[in-house]
């Protein structure tokens, strides 16, 4: 499986703190925040290069 196949979330550029039920993202490029709800924040951190696509659309 190539690594377009496993998404991995962009980690460099950002500050991300997880609290309960979301995840928040700060870009320190852009200077914006985003907040993920919960079923974001689980597709966020599946974005590990682990799971494949399917394997996380299966997750929502």
């Amino acid at each position: 499986m190539n690594n377009t196949q496993c998404p991995i979330a962009r980690k460099n550029g950002l500050v991300v703190q997880e609290v309960p039920d979301e995840v928040l993202v700060y870009d320190l490029e852009t200077n914006k925040a985003h907040c993920l709800n919960q079923s974001a924040a689980m597709i966020w951190r599946s974005c590990d290069g682990k799971n494949s696509v399917s394997e996380i659309a299966a997750l929502v």
